[in-house]
């Protein structure tokens, strides 16, 4: 599913805090090869609409955060 031209590539600026207590339930779209992820928690909800290559970019940056929050955790001087 592509962006049609004249929607905004982002329409809404959302802080989230995922605490422990947080749901996050995701929905398929296989025919579309996209999904939505939603947080839920006592304060609100939000939901988060991808396709397949969107969800990827997401993954491999949460993966490069995390990485880096490791090493900064075993290396708090650099």
């Amino acid at each position: 599913m592509s962006r049609p031209d004249w929607l905004p590539s982002t329409s809404v600026d959302v802080n989230v805090h995922v605490h422990e207590t947080a749901r996050l339930i995701p929905h398929l779209y296989t025919q579309e090869q996209r999904a939505t992820v939603r947080a839920e928690g006592s304060g609100g909800s939000v939901t988060l609409y991808a396709t397949r290559d969107g969800l990827v970019r997401l993954r491999d940056i949460l993966a490069k955060v995390v990485a880096q929050l490791d090493a900064a955790r075993h290396n708090p001087a650099a």
